[in-house]
């Protein structure tokens, strides 16, 4: 009697397995602001360029809406600024990490961390890192955004896509991604990283869909 009882039970699991994967469905979620509404003027940082991306690499990327421009300020620092928002529907592709990206392109990784930001009183952890192709040097400051959560390696990134696809039948997720060129003449890329990221979370924060 028992023996028939757990046959029973592991058929109504499996037909509710099979139940919920034949009506189970994820839904596209927008943006809450267009990201080329975000400010071209943020503290002393000033947009001097808006790049649009070929056919080429928008088929590569697949981003559902995305944001890439250079910003300088007053005494002459430059660095450019890319988010890529995947909105999780059929479209939309998977983000690219610059852990494989950028070694692909070239590049080789010369140190790594994750760094803690305060902005306006919020913490906000972002992975810093500086990278050497030929005898020039870049620094990057990334992160990802899921569902108004901010991560920083792609498990994290991953399980949150998981979880919120079952839970909340979504999977949108947004890169972020800040680079200061020719680095190594920059006195403290970390610090100028870092005043940028405090004028820009905001509105990066109230874009992205929560």
């Amino acid at each position: 009697m028992k023996s028939q009882w757990r046959y029973l039970t592991v058929y109504l699991l499996l037909g509710l397995a099979a139940l919920f994967i034949a009506t189970y469905t994820t839904h596209a979620v927008p943006v809450a602001k267009p990201l080329d509404g975000i400010p071209t003027q943020l503290g002393d940082w000033r947009m001097i360029r808006q790049t649009q991306f070929s056919p080429g690499v928008l088929a590569n990327l697949r981003p559902t809406d995305y944001l890439y421009r250079e910003y300088a300020d007053p005494q002459g620092h430059n660095l450019s600024l890319y988010i890529g928002f995947h909105d999780g529907g059929p479209d939309s592709g998977p983000i690219h990490s610059p852990k494989h990206c950028l070694p692909g392109g070239g590049w080789q990784a010369l140190a790594e961390q994750t760094r803690q930001l305060v902005i306006a009183g919020e913490q906000l952890v972002v992975v810093q890192s500086l990278y050497a192709k030929g005898g020039s040097q870049e620094f990057f400051v990334y992160w990802y955004q899921v569902k108004g959560e901010v991560l920083t390696n792609e498990y994290a990134l991953k399980i949150a896509e998981i979880r919120n696809s079952m839970l909340h039948q979504r999977k949108d997720s947004a890169f972020i991604r800040i680079s200061i060129p020719d680095a190594a003449s920059v006195a403290d890329p970390s610090a100028l990283a870092g005043d940028f990221i405090a004028q820009v979370f905001p509105h990066i924060k109230a874009a992205l869909p929560m």
